[in-house]
């Protein structure tokens, strides 16, 4: 499977602006990469920044979705990011799962309260696992990194987790221990994307790399200002799984919803 990671940088609170920027990102896709990407990942809340308002949250299958789901077609690959949605009465930053076959979405589990985002939306109520081209597929949000619990592969239900970020560079330096960690302790890949550029509060690094099973960083096979492509080999995992299936000995445990 081939993933392109797109850190790009994102203009505050400005959804058409931002729009316009990633459909020069998605063109230059099409003209560099022949072999294009099965999926395509943006990060956390890559319409407005880390916002913590209610004015530019979208209704469900809103122009940002419509948007994810016309280029998905276009370049027949998955694309995939997260956006203020509003579902009933309810507000969430959704993670948006878009395919040319159909759409998926997870609600963030865990909110940053320290950036008071429990205070705007609701937390999900369950983990997302997509299965897409022959891969499983984990789907997290940034804050989701911090708690191993929630990414513990039970029964090796998934074979990569991905999760899209707005994580401040004051506290980068935690975030590549923590990605490696679980990859290793869950037999799985770690895809991790992080924005770049700044926001009224926060300046932003833009991570944007994978971690193998073993805990290793795959080399890119393509690098781009505002992308790098990476692949995953799902048959090498199913290798090492069979070969050191320390999973079997996992402890058993419930999440309260």
């Amino acid at each position: 499977m081939k993933i392109a990671l797109v850190n790009c940088d994102i203009k505050w609170e400005s959804p058409a602006i931002n729009l316009v920027n990633f459909d020069k990102i998605l063109e230059s896709i099409i003209n560099e990469d022949k072999d294009r990407p099965d999926l395509i990942v943006f990060p956390e809340l890559f319409t407005t920044g880390f916002s913590v308002s209610a004015k530019y949250a979208e209704s469900v299958n809103g122009k940002t979705h419509k948007w994810m789901k016309g280029w998905s077609k276009r370049l027949d690959s998955a694309i995939m990011a997260s956006i203020p949605v509003q579902d009933g009465d309810n507000l969430y930053n959704r993670f948006l799962f878009v395919t040319p076959e159909g759409n998926f979405y997870y609600d963030k589990r865990h909110l940053f309260s320290p950036g008071g985002e429990q205070s705007l939306f609701k937390k999900g109520n369950a983990p997302v696992i997509v299965n897409f081209r022959g891969v499983n597929i984990f789907l997290q949000i940034c804050y989701d990194l911090r708690f191993p619990v929630w990414s513990r592969n039970v029964k090796l239900s998934y074979d990569m987790i991905i999760n899209i970020a707005n994580w401040p560079a004051a506290r980068d330096s935690v975030i590549e221990p923590m990605c490696r960690s679980r990859a290793i302790e869950n037999l799985s890949y770690y895809a991790f994307v992080n924005r770049k550029g700044n926001d009224p509060k926060n300046e932003y690094s833009g991570q944007k790399f994978i971690v193998d099973f073993k805990g290793n960083y795959l080399t890119p096979v393509m690098e781009h200002p505002d992308y790098d492509t990476f692949e995953i080999d799902k048959a090498k995992l199913d290798s090492f799984r069979e070969k050191f299936p320390v999973w079997r000995d996992a402890d058993t445990y419930n999440i309260e919803y």
